[in-house]
């Protein structure tokens, strides 16, 4: 069987497949097969593995995959969904496209600060690639198409990392009990590979989101902003 590790980019979903490898020793898959992962040296740690079989053969499998996708749903498989304040989610991926997209290291502070502003504008407006994050969190915790559900914050997990996961498990009745108690703290894997784990804090946006593109992101996603709880 399947159960989906769905989420908006940067939304603690990887963070997620660390803590089921080290406080439960289960691997975990990904629908895009994370190449990066390898390139800078972090499957292991992350516990991630390439899909050994197609989508549909292991949702027939008796076997439980924890797959993790930044995608719209596409069936009524089991769903663990991670959600993170989008003012907080859309500044960290506007971060991790500069960081891992085009090679910049020949620009200055204007020219980063311009093309950062530019591809802030680009996340909150545009439905292209994985869609706007209003809209992808309504598509998951808000339709009503998915039978079972388990929705996890990102303010929670980072500061209750086991409790969370387990949490979500037990909602699930997957029936997984830790095998150990020790995992990576944030902080641990931030100094490891900085680029990719961030910061792992709540309220950055504050400080990293001009106003003006505030505004905007509540013209657009006061929906769902409004439906997962989080205020102006």
């Amino acid at each position: 069987m399947i159960v989906w590790l769905a989420s908006y980019p940067r939304s603690g979903n990887t963070f997620f497949r660390v803590l089921m490898k080290h406080l439960y020793g289960i691997k975990t898959y990904s629908i895009y097969n994370d190449s990066l992962f390898s390139e800078i040296g972090a499957s292991e740690m992350i516990g991630h593995e390439d899909l050994p079989a197609s989508i549909e053969e292991l949702s027939r499998s008796s076997r439980l995959y924890l797959i993790k996708t930044h995608g719209l749903p596409t069936d009524d498989s089991p769903v663990i969904y991670l959600v993170r304040d989008g003012r907080d989610s859309i500044v960290s991926y506007a971060r991790y496209i500069m960081s891992f997209g085009e090679k910049k290291e020949h620009w200055n502070s204007f020219m980063r600060a311009f093309y950062f502003k530019r591809e802030l504008k680009k996340l909150v407006r545009s439905d292209e690639g994985y869609g706007r994050w209003s809209d992808h969190v309504m598509a998951w915790t808000a339709l009503g198409k998915i039978k079972q559900i388990s929705i996890l914050k990102f303010e929670e997990l980072i500061v209750s990392p086991a409790e969370s996961v387990q949490a979500c498990l037990n909602e699930l009745s997957l029936g997984l009990k830790p095998i150990q108690s020790g995992s990576p703290s944030f902080i641990e894997l931030h100094e490891k590979w900085p680029d990719f784990f961030r910061k792992g804090k709540t309220g950055t946006w504050k400080s990293e989101m001009p106003s003006d593109i505030h505004e905007m992101f509540w013209k657009y996603h006061h929906v769902g902003m409004k439906h997962s709880g989080y205020q102006r």
